[in-house]
């Protein structure tokens, strides 16, 4: 068979362009009962008054507006499903992700409060701490400071005590030198005197040796507490 050609203003068309021009002024070419031939006159006539209806609305192209009412509603009907669908995947997918984000944003809110809550405490802690530190440091140089001039004082007492004991020693010369021109008793009484001074000299000697050995004691171990 030969191909058909449509030529509309002296122009090649399709086949839906003519159908179309036709439409536009309620024409339905595809419709057998644009022309009625004479053989069927009778036909018609004999026809239901339904079926007289229909051929009445495809003849007057009324019926293409109802098949066009019937392509837009089943287009409507797959919007409508489209509609559904992403209805759906917003009940089942789309909502509870989001649900699930802000629960998730919530949680990531509270970590970083209470993260920023720990960083505060801990600085608080730390000031805590460096002030103890500084006060205890204040006490043990207060302390050092006493002990240093407790130690002046004890150099000074042995200081003391020395040239005591030097004059002690210097009168028990004297008192050797005369102590034949002397009386026994007083040679005695001054070996006394010199044994009891003796005495004092070693106890004061030993407790500035206690003394010292405390300090250094002291100074080791403030050593070590600076150095951690």
């Amino acid at each position: 068979g030969g191909r058909n050609r449509y030529l509309l203003n002296s122009h090649n068309v399709q086949q839906n362009q003519i159908q179309n021009l036709f439409h536009s002024v309620s024409l339905n070419v595809n419709n057998p009962h644009f022309l009625i031939m004479q053989g069927r006159i009778t036909k018609v006539i004999n026809m239901k008054p339904q079926e007289t209806l229909g051929m009445i609305e495809e003849a007057a192209g009324t019926r293409m507006y109802e098949n066009k009412k019937s392509g837009a509603v089943k287009t409507l009907e797959k919007k409508q499903n489209k509609v559904d669908e992403i209805n759906r995947l917003l009940a089942e997918e789309i909502t509870p992700t989001l649900e699930k984000l802000q629960r998730e944003r919530a949680s990531y809110m509270l970590w970083v409060s209470n993260n920023n809550e720990i960083e505060r405490l801990s600085r608080f802690c730390v000031a805590y701490e460096y002030v103890q530190v500084k006060h205890r440091l204040e006490n043990k140089n207060q302390q050092l400071d006493e002990m240093e001039e407790s130690l002046q004082n004890l150099v000074g007492t042995i200081k003391s005590l020395d040239d005591r004991e030097g004059e002690i020693n210097i009168q028990i010369k004297e008192q050797t030198a005369l102590r034949d021109q002397q009386r026994s008793q007083e040679l005695k009484k001054c070996e006394e005197e010199h044994s009891k001074k003796a005495k004092e000299v070693a106890s004061m000697e030993s407790k500035l040796k206690n003394r010292q050995s405390d300090l250094e004691s002291f100074l080791e171990s403030r050593k070590q507490s600076q150095t951690v």
